[in-house]
C-alpha cells in the first residue's frame, strides 16, 4: 500500500470513528444478529452506501434529526439500520423499527423526498429526470453523462411540478393530504420548471 493510501485510510478511519461516536445507529451490524462483525475497523459505515452527492447534500443533517428525535425516546443507541440506497432514483431508508410515537418516519419520507431535489452524483440541485431508468440529475451531471454517452439528449426532460412527490397519507377519516416540505418546496421552485 502506498504512503498516500495509509494516510487516506488512516483519515477515513478517524472521520468515521468520530461520525459513528455522534450517530452510533452507522456502526454496522449483522442483519440477523445485529452484533458488530469481528472484523470491523472503522474503514466503512452504515452511511457509506447512501450515494455520494445526497450524503454532501444533506447526510449528516439527515443523521442529526434523527438523532435528536431517537434522543427523546432514549433510543439512540437501539436503533438499526437495515438498508440505504437509491431506488426509483430517490432515496430509501429501511431500519429495524423506532418507538411508535416518535417522528422518525416523517423525517425519512422528508429525506426520501428531498433526494430527487438533489443530483445523487454530485449533491447540485436537480434540473432534469431520464426516461426510462429514473435518474435525477443536476446539469452538470446530465452534461457529462452525454457527453460520455452513457445516455442520449433525448433520455431527459427538464423537471417540473408534475415531479414532485406524491406522498400521500391518510388521515383517520380517509380524507388526503399532501404534506409537502418547505425545503423541497424551496427547491422545486428555483430549479424546477412551472
Amino acid at each position: 500500500m502506498k504512503i498516500e493510501e495509509m494516510i487516506e485510510k488512516r483519515r477515513k478511519i478517524s472521520e468515521n470513528k468520530k461520525l459513528i461516536k455522534r450517530f452510533p445507529f452507522l456502526l454496522p451490524r449483522n442483519r440477523w444478529t445485529y452484533k458488530i462483525p469481528d472484523d470491523y475497523d472503522y474503514s466503512y459505515t452504515e452511511l457509506d452506501a447512501m450515494p455520494n452527492g445526497w450524503r454532501e447534500a444533506f447526510g449528516e443533517q439527515m443523521c442529526q434529526e434523527l438523532k435528536e428525535e431517537l434522543d427523546k425516546f432514549n433510543f439512540t443507541d437501539k436503533y438499526r439500520i437495515i438498508q440505504i440506497k437509491e431506488k426509483y432514483g430517490t432515496l430509501r431508508w429501511y431500519d429495524g423499527g423506532y418507538p411508535v410515537d416518535s417522528k422518525i418516519q416523517d423525517i425519512i419520507d422528508k429525506y426520501e423526498d428531498l433526494s430527487m431535489c438533489y443530483c445523487y452524483r454530485c449533491g447540485k440541485p436537480t434540473k432534469y429526470r431520464t426516461t426510462g431508468w429514473i435518474e435525477y440529475f443536476c446539469e452538470d451531471c446530465k452534461n457529462e453523462f452525454i457527453e460520455k454517452k452513457y445516455y442520449h439528449e433525448d433520455s431527459f426532460v427538464k423537471l417540473s411540478k408534475e415531479d414532485l412527490p406524491q406522498r400521500i397519507k391518510h388521515d383517520s377519516e380517509g380524507e388526503h393530504e399532501l404534506p409537502t416540505d418547505p425545503e423541497v418546496l424551496k427547491l422545486v421552485k428555483e430549479n424546477w420548471e412551472e
